[in-house]
């Protein structure tokens, strides 16, 4: 899957331009690959990428991921690790697909975050 091949090099190089043009290109066969090589990523700044490269496919497989992804410390780029949650709340209940309000309101967003890491027995970020 040469595709593939070229999202992985994508996250592993944080390339944040070239993954948000990349994004259209994800397919849905796709996914079952990069959700394990999500598992392999140490870091969270990798896993924010995957998760970025990802964020426009409704998939089973990467439930666990989006789940996972909440609980990244906030680190040194607040508003990629925030925007990206956002996504991923989206993904993991129809009730979070609300962007634009987490966008706008952070404290919002970190209140959705806290509530479904609970709700799933997850540590809070």
């Amino acid at each position: 899957m040469h595709a593939v091949e070229r999202f992985r090099s994508l996250v592993r190089s944080l390339s944040w331009t070239e993954i948000e043009f990349a994004r259209p290109e994800v397919r849905p066969g796709h996914v079952d690959a990069l959700v394990e090589f999500y598992r392999t990523l140490d870091g969270w700044p990798q896993r924010i990428a995957l998760v970025q490269l990802v964020q426009d496919q409704d998939h089973p497989a990467l439930r666990p991921v989006m789940l996972d992804v909440l609980r990244a410390p906030i680190g040194a780029d607040p508003e990629n690790v925030e925007l990206t949650k956002a996504a991923a709340l989206r993904l993991i209940d129809s009730r979070y697909d609300t962007f634009m309000t987490f966008y706008e309101d952070r404290d919002a967003l970190h209140a959705a975050v806290r509530e479904v890491l609970e709700a799933h027995g997850s540590a809070a970020e």
